[in-house]
């Protein structure tokens, strides 16, 4: 190979190196959304019995859910000093 040929052909390597590097999105971190449905994703290839699956599923369902006020306020008041 001569040398007009070799130096074309490192700057065209480079040229894709550097031009790949550029190209790759921006790292961010997951939704709430995203990490939950990644978390089913994983539960399903576990390959578990239908309960243990049913139980781990409503789990992480209910994790994302807002807590739900009771009246246990109620039922259990503080103690005042």
């Amino acid at each position: 190979m001569n040398r007009p040929a070799r130096l074309l052909f490192a700057a065209l390597a480079a040229a894709l190196v550097l031009g790949g590097c550029a190209n790759h999105p921006e790292l961010r971190p997951y939704s709430a959304e995203e990490a939950r449905q990644l978390q089913l994703e994983a539960l399903q290839r576990q390959g578990l019995s239908q309960e243990a699956y049913e139980q781990r599923r409503l789990s992480i369902l209910r994790a994302d859910s807002p807590t739900t006020v009771t009246d246990s306020v109620e039922r259990y008041p503080a103690t005042r000093s």
